[in-house]
């Protein structure tokens, strides 16, 4: 259904990173400090990103052309409750703060920045406008998973319970209010005169949110835990819950728009936020999750293009 190769991965996956490196520069060069990457990480996650959803969930969802929507939340907490589940078989008998890291690493993907980048940088034609969408809907149940035991699993150390009030958060909440929108009285209802610097505002969303990756990935580099330490937690992000999903996928014969997000989220690697997460309460799992990230996003490059490939020789 979505023309989906190999090379058009490649393609997409490389003009993504070509904009991180971007934010890899000017952190790295020192044009950007920490607290000014602290400050574009608020701005995109408070402001810009919240407006980029409403938008795009207000001018592409349609519920009579969509009707199964509801599924897509479900793929992104399978994929976290399925990496949470293999993490900690594989950490059973093992204790410490960097336990809880590693479950961490391996079960929260990049759920949002990316693979919206990915479906405006391959070639879905008159799809895009729905994908998106589509996208944007799993990220809600990304967010549900983060928020709740994700923040849990980071800051256990410190706080040892989980707290449900971090679900109360600006892009969640942009999202069920377009819904409520839509799902009432129509997204029609917006006037074009609030819609449009909506629009516009939101357009920077994901850029921005590339050079905070690209910034975060650069203050990664600075951690000192081993390569080596996270060489399980990167194998199961990066290649058993991909290979899993399309084992899955083969299987049920899912909606193609399912499928393809499916398949697309399990591919993604670590999560950035959940860098900010530690950073901001001082966890002692930080130095481990940065890290993480840094090889899952660099190795990323080149198991998201074959994943993508391989889906698209699966469903031809």
């Amino acid at each position: 259904m979505f023309p989906v190769t190999f090379q058009t991965s490649v393609i997409a996956v490389a003009q993504i990173f070509a904009m991180g490196a971007m934010g890899f520069y000017l952190v790295r060069s020192g044009r950007i400090h920490e607290t000014g990457l602290k400050l574009l990480s608020f701005l995109s996650i408070n402001i810009f990103f919240p407006l980029f959803i409403f938008y795009q969930i207000i001018a592409h969802f349609d519920a009579v052309h969509i009707p199964f929507w509801w599924q897509f939340p479900l793929i992104n907490m399978s994929l976290a409750l399925t990496g949470l589940l293999i993490a900690s078989l594989v950490t059973l008998r093992h204790q410490g703060h960097l336990k809880d890291g590693f479950v961490a690493v391996s079960c929260l993907n990049n759920g949002g920045y990316i693979p919206m980048l990915i479906v405006l940088s391959l070639p879905l034609g008159h799809w895009a406008g729905q994908l998106y969408a589509c996208v944007i809907f799993s990220i809600m149940g990304f967010d549900l998973c983060l928020w709740s035991f994700g923040v849990w699993l980071i800051t256990k150390d410190k706080s040892g319970r989980m707290d449900l009030r971090n679900l109360i958060n600006p892009p969640l909440m942009s999202m069920f209010a377009a819904m409520l929108i839509v799902l009432t009285v129509g997204g029609h209802i917006v006037p074009e005169a609030v819609l449009k610097p909506i629009k516009i505002l939101g357009d920077a969303a994901l850029p921005m949110a590339m050079i905070v990756i690209g910034g975060n990935l650069s203050l990664s580099i600075a951690s000192k835990v081993s390569w080596t330490q996270v060489s399980g937690a990167v194998l199961i992000k990066l290649i058993v819950l991909p290979l899993i999903t399309l084992i899955v996928l083969s299987v049920a014969k899912l909606n193609p728009f399912v499928s393809f997000v499916a398949i697309l989220q399990a591919s993604m690697p670590t999560s950035i936020t959940i860098s900010v997460i530690a950073r901001n309460f001082g966890t002692k799992n930080q130095d481990f999750i940065n890290r993480g990230i840094l090889v899952t996003h660099l190795l990323s490059m080149i198991t998201i293009p074959i994943f993508l490939g391989i889906y698209g020789k699966l469903i031809n």
